[in-house]
């Protein structure tokens, strides 16, 4: 069952167990008047995009506090991160999972990868997903690709 969506800056929280025969309950962070809509954090913090678009589908373009302040995201940057190998995280990509996904992002510019998005060539909402992933990535990595 889709309940909520995703804003990393709700107030709001999910709280219980997805399984059979337990409860699901969000508990409000804030007053809810009707009409309002009522989202979640799906990461509880700044998750990196990565885990967003395998675990759910989409990209997280920033809090509700800062879509469309910035076009390159925390959550990009964390993933840039964990490809460079500059992250304190517990799980750490090898180096050569780390140089094949780099190899991955060096196949085309980033003026390609935004010709491809622009020209409405990629019709497949997946696809379309999956570039508009890669250019959050190649932005995030200004200077180091």
């Amino acid at each position: 069952i889709d309940m909520c969506n995703h804003d990393r800056d709700s107030p709001h929280i999910l709280t219980g167990r997805a399984m059979a025969g337990a409860t699901l309950k969000v508990v409000a962070g804030e007053d809810v008047k009707t009409g309002d809509a009522i989202n979640i954090s799906y990461g509880g913090s700044v998750e990196g995009n990565d885990r967003f678009i395998q675990d759910y589908g989409f990209l997280d373009g920033g809090g509700s506090k800062e879509r469309g302040k910035s076009e390159v995201t925390e959550a990009y940057k964390i993933v840039a991160k964990k490809l460079t190998g500059r992250n304190r995280a517990l799980t750490k990509l090898t180096v050569d999972d780390q140089e094949r996904a780099l190899d991955a992002l060096r196949a085309t510019t980033l003026e390609e990868d935004e010709e491809m998005l622009n020209n409405g060539e990629i019709k497949n909402i997946d696809e379309r997903s999956a570039l508009e992933f890669r250019i959050g990535m190649k932005k995030a990595l200004t200077g180091v690709l």
